[in-house]
């Protein structure tokens, strides 16, 4: 039976949107039809989303000028493509896939929710509440979030927890590349994301001048785009760290394409996010056999280190409990990953049963 989906992205390449492109990767060899529509404010999509998307598939992008207007296209894009299945990974585009998903009778509406509902303000999670219920399935990164969606009043036969797929193969290759580093046996922390609030780059540097007490010798390498909110986050961090006579130890390296050699060739993987929905990096970093130094700023990070043997965990916010997780994690050796990521076949599944209901 031929089937079709037509998957929606915000321009860019952040945890969600890697997801969402990994789901049309294991429907496509499955034998379904791929469709992407790029949503952005820019002008044109992202090249870094061009180089991920599957050979062939139709691209769609539209662009955001209004709420009324990105509605009209996020409308007239899914009558034109016709697909069996509307698929996003980013919630407020989710709300407004759902608004509309009364005109499409025939069509299943799949979503992913992409953040835990307490760090939403009252009003998002109010149209969250309202809009959701008009889903055919809403996929959970966790059993917490689960219990959130299900805590708001949304039935439980629609909600369908699948913990995030690892493309294993896809990041052994990038991870053999070149080392970055030169070899001079320093000490490498590594955290990758955008100069973002959430990320917690702002402990993570207070944490680091603590660690310099101890490994005198080591790094930090922090990966991601800098120009986030115009850049002002990235110009209070790096006026800290001249306040704290670090900058010859704490290297911004930009948005990188590939950044798994800087992990794979790094001693130490650190997540210092004051929240997260699942983190995509951390769960990689262990398969790379990294070990890892990590705020539990969500519960399932303490599932996916293994106290002790993968990794230390941190208390939330706090630098001084940060930098010991840090110290202790540079002297771990070989580790098995403990974490289960869903497979293929189960998101390939779940899209199957749901365009076999009436």
């Amino acid at each position: 039976m031929a089937r079709s989906v037509l998957i929606f992205l915000i321009n860019g390449l952040g945890g969600a949107e890697k997801v969402s492109l990994d789901i049309s990767r294991f429907l496509h060899d499955d034998g379904w039809e791929v469709n992407y529509a790029v949503v952005g404010v820019e002008d044109g999509i992202n090249p870094q989303l061009t180089p991920r998307f599957l050979p062939g598939a139709r691209v769609e992008f539209i662009k955001w000028k209004s709420q009324l207007s990105l509605l009209k296209n996020l409308r007239n894009t899914i009558r034109d493509v016709k697909p069996d299945v509307v698929f996003s990974s980013a919630m407020h585009i989710n709300q407004r896939l759902l608004l509309l998903s009364p005109l499409f009778p025939k069509i299943k509406f799949i979503v992913r929710n992409d953040n835990y509902l307490y760090t939403l303000p009252k009003l998002k999670k109010t149209t969250l509440r309202l809009t959701y219920p008009l889903a055919d399935g809403i996929i959970s990164q966790t059993e917490e979030m689960e219990e959130e969606l299900v805590a708001i009043g949304l039935s439980p036969r629609k909600i369908h927890t699948l913990h995030n797929p690892v493309n294993l193969e896809y990041i052994l290759k990038q991870a053999a590349e070149e080392s970055p580093f030169p070899d001079d046996g320093r000490t490498r922390f590594v955290a990758v994301g955008r100069t973002a609030r959430q990320k917690g780059f702002d402990i993570l540097i207070e944490a680091f001048f603590k660690v310099q007490t101890r490994l005198p010798e080591s790094e930090l390498y922090i990966v991601g785009n800098t120009d986030y909110m115009g850049g002002e986050n990235y110009r209070a961090l790096k006026k800290r760290i001249n306040e704290l006579g670090i900058e010859q130890k704490v290297h911004f390296t930009g948005f990188q394409h590939n950044p798994y050699k800087y992990i794979r060739n790094s001693d130490v993987f650190v997540l210092s996010s004051r929240y997260e929905g699942l983190p995509n990096v951390l769960i990689e970093s262990q398969f790379l056999g990294v070990p890892a130094a990590a705020f539990t700023c969500i519960p399932i990070i303490s599932r996916i280190i293994d106290e002790g043997k993968s990794g230390f965990t941190a208390t939330p916010g706090d630098p001084d409990s940060l930098a010991e997780a840090m110290v202790r994690a540079s002297q771990l050796s070989q580790f098995q990953p403990v974490y289960t990521p869903a497979a293929p076949t189960d998101f390939v599944k779940l899209f199957d049963s749901l365009i076999k209901q009436a």
